[in-house]
């Protein structure tokens, strides 16, 4: 475990402030420095560096970057897998389709943190069908990955330099303001969890 996988007492306490939390859940930027005292626009255009950044990691190489808000809605947030840049982790089906094998980083619209979801699958076919799964607390994971070391330590620096938090699955998995409304596709509350506070998204 790296010390850069716990958050710091400076975004631990950003993530349950009251007011942040209740700024969050509209859909509002809550931190103050960087990219995200420019507005939605500079948020956005951040984060595609940071993409671009994670996508020339010697070990991985960027599969798919969800921006859409999944074709419709809002999402507060930007998946993005990655796969092993080698093609180890990638096979074609006899029906046609590429199933990839990857890790995904959840990167906040919201604020500067992300978190990392357990290895899972994306598959896709030449006639534009595909499938994959969005994002859930109960896939988040603490750094490095299992079987994707290296590429986790990658992942981390990248991070790092952009000054983005890593966010593991105990302070994700505490308890949200009570009362507090978020209107997300992506958890069972309420109550709701401090992964709905930041990482939601509504049809």
């Amino acid at each position: 475990m790296h010390d850069h996988d716990h958050a710091s007492a400076g975004i631990e306490a950003l993530l349950l402030d009251p007011d942040s939390q209740i700024r969050a859940s509209q859909n509002e930027l809550v931190a103050d420095e960087g990219p995200w005292a420019g507005g939605p626009e500079a948020v956005e255009g951040h984060l595609r560096e940071v993409v671009a950044d994670l996508n020339r990691i010697p070990e991985l190489v960027v599969e798919h970057a969800e921006f859409r808000h999944y074709g419709s809605g809002y999402a507060s947030n930007v998946d993005v897998f990655l796969t092993k840049r080698d093609g180890s982790t990638r096979r074609v089906e006899p029906d046609g389709y590429i199933t990839v094998e990857g890790i995904t980083v959840v990167l906040c619209r919201l604020a500067p943190i992300a978190c990392v979801l357990s290895p899972g699958e994306r598959s896709h076919h030449p006639d534009g069908r595909g499938a994959w799964s969005l994002p859930w607390l109960s896939d988040v994971r603490e750094m490095p990955i299992p079987g994707w070391e290296r590429g986790s330590e990658q992942i981390s620096h990248v991070l790092d330099r952009h000054r983005i938090a890593l966010i593991g699955p105990d302070l994700l998995s505490r308890r949200a303001l009570p009362g507090l409304k978020i209107d997300t596709n992506l958890g069972d509350g309420p109550p709701h969890s401090i992964f709905d506070v930041w990482f939601h998204w509504a049809d």
